[in-house]
């Protein structure tokens, strides 16, 4: 193991992970999910809880999740970003 990765967040990691499936392939539940990311269902549901508690995630009334408000916020602002660096290259 290299250096550089003893000094990473696993927990990080599995969070993105889990956000980057359920953009790519949601609204998923979380057995899915679980399986998709290789890990244990429990420590999915604690990680899916979380991200939905800070709005990465929303649960939905079928027990499914899809991105929340901070993931679809965060891709707007830098679609806008990416939009205005255009524009001032082309001015």
């Amino acid at each position: 193991m290299a250096a550089s990765e003893k000094s990473l967040v696993k927990s990080l990691q599995r969070g993105l992970q889990i956000i980057n499936i359920v953009a790519a392939e949601g609204p998923l539940h979380a057995k899915l999910v679980a399986r998709t990311v290789e890990l244990p269902l429990a420590t999915t549901y604690h990680l899916l809880r979380t991200l939905v508690h800070d709005g990465y995630l929303v649960r939905l009334d079928d027990g499914s999740y899809v991105l929340g408000e901070r993931c679809r916020a965060d891709v707007a602002a830098t679609r806008e970003m990416q939009e205005l660096r255009y524009l001032a290259k082309v001015s």
